[in-house]
């Protein structure tokens, strides 16, 4: 019975692997998100001169709410990859963390 104890443990484990392609539909998604931003700053930043304050301050909380989703994203990406899939090796690129 210890060997399918040790199967059953095994399956478990290896069952995070899972997740990885969930992570890649995420970037993938950030990537939308990135796009979005981008068309939506456009398409506000003709209209700026003549909107009045409430429209301007709706447009800037707008882009404001699509940078903070992309956070969250990436926050969920990396805390979720890291701990239940493998950690992430790039210990010498500059811009890691040194936690």
């Amino acid at each position: 019975m210890k060997w399918l104890e040790n199967t059953i443990e095994w399956l478990i484990f290896q069952s995070r692997w899972l997740l990885a392609p969930v992570y890649l539909g995420l970037v993938a998604a950030l990537a939308l998100l990135s796009f979005k931003f981008l068309q939506e700053l456009v398409s506000y930043a003709p209209t700026i001169i003549t909107s009045s304050s409430d429209d301007t301050i709706l447009a800037v909380l707008s882009l404001v709410d699509l940078v903070l989703v992309g956070n969250l994203i990436i926050l969920v990406i990396f805390a979720g990859y890291e701990n239940f899939v493998s950690k992430i090796e790039t210990s010498e690129h500059p811009d890691r963390p040194s936690w």
